[in-house]
């Protein structure tokens, strides 16, 4: 819920040609979490309790609420809940699932440029969790180590990786889009944005992946070759979650809460599943083939984003005027069935009007037409 709230701010208060920037800033405290969290962990658990790890998330969190109270001030300007004011309780509960109903998530799912960037984004996040789960299990054997604590100081290199990401990714995705309005004369594309991201996800970090598994497998290359490799696909990772998350607040900005509600719902769909398998994967096929199976799912990632660019724009924009169309559609139909109302409740009135005309008519003026 706070990665979702806080993209979204991000989205709100920024300029678009810079909007990647603070996304990236933001991540800078969000994605070294999963990588530093194990380094930190293995120490506790080297010198103390594993019960620890406990006492200490539960204090990150209260400093966070306490933090969020006191330190973010409220900037909306129309709050939600004044709809609901003057509202009978039936009709409050009516307007309140509408506006909270899962269901528009996942309606927004029918424009093939939202479910592209969301399994692009699932990629990414797949390949981070199998590559960070695994690492005690597949690195202890392979380099003899016994400890928590040596396990978790590799850790630190995709962590030092994503950091040093955040400070480029951010901007090298701004510049992409800066270089686009040149190049269209000022006519912005939100796809534009996009293109940032493509050599990063569809070459660099699949080559780190399969370079990573078969030196673990094959036991070539020491200790410094997986390091190294982990750090580079780090910083890859950097260079590719901007300009993914900036782009679902820039496509549909109006909706734009929904979008990245719905891309981070898939992403760790993804992340669960990819948690879930690894280690059954690397035993039963190995980590060479296991990370072989990662890359491709990347580069899959990457050729739907380039489809994205070449064709996201049309698509969205084709969606858009049927939804428009059937809107139109059912205005006039709801303006037909209006004016069929209206047409039988004046035809019965004007029946009433005459057959009221004929009951008050003398009995003489009936008969005239008999008497002739």
């Amino acid at each position: 819920m706070g990665w979702f709230l806080s993209g979204t701010l991000v989205g709100a208060i920024s300029f678009q040609e810079l909007s990647s920037c603070w996304t990236s800033v933001f991540n800078t405290n969000v994605h070294p979490g999963p990588a530093f969290g194990p380094f930190i962990g293995g120490i506790i658990v080297t010198f103390t309790s594993w019960r620890v790890i406990f006492w200490l998330q539960s204090g990150l969190a209260g400093i966070a609420v306490v933090g969020a109270f006191f330190l973010l001030p409220e900037t909306i300007h129309y709050l939600k809940s004044e709809e609901l004011e003057g509202l009978p309780l039936r009709q409050k509960l009516h307007v309140l699932w509408e506006m909270t109903n899962p269901c528009r998530v996942i309606k927004l799912f029918r424009y093939p440029n939202l479910l592209t960037v969301s399994v692009a984004s699932s990629c990414l996040v797949w390949n981070m969790y199998s590559l960070l789960t695994p690492i005690r299990y597949v690195l202890n054997p392979r380099f003899n180590l016994v400890s928590p604590i040596q396990s978790g100081l590799f850790y630190l290199s995709p962590g030092f990786g994503y950091i040093l990401g955040t400070f480029f990714g951010g901007r090298w995705a701004d510049r992409t889009v800066k270089k686009w309005l040149k190049i269209r004369n000022g006519e912005r594309v939100s796809e534009d944005r996009l293109r940032s991201c493509v050599p990063f996800l569809g070459i660099v970090i699949p080559a780190c992946m399969l370079i990573y598994g078969w030196s673990v497998e094959q036991r070539v290359g020491g200790i410094p070759l997986p390091v190294i490799v982990m750090f580079m696909q780090g910083v890859a990772q950097l260079f590719c979650f901007p300009s993914l998350n900036t782009y679902c607040l820039d496509v549909m900005q109006a909706q734009s809460g929904e979008v990245i509600a719905g891309n981070y719902m898939v992403r760790y769909l993804f992340a669960a599943l990819g948690t879930a398998t690894v280690l059954p994967a690397i035993e039963a096929i190995g980590v060479g083939w296991f990370s072989t199976i990662s890359a491709g799912f990347l580069a899959l990632g990457a050729l739907m984003v380039v489809a994205n660019v070449r064709w996201g724009r049309a698509a969205r924009e084709r969606i858009d005027r049927k939804r428009r169309a059937a809107r139109a559609e059912r205005g006039n139909e709801q303006v037909a069935t209006r004016m069929e109302k209206d047409d039988h409740h004046n035809a019965g009135k004007e029946k009433a009007d005459v057959d009221d005309t004929i009951v008050g008519e003398p009995e003489g003026e009936k008969n005239d037409g008999d008497m002739v």
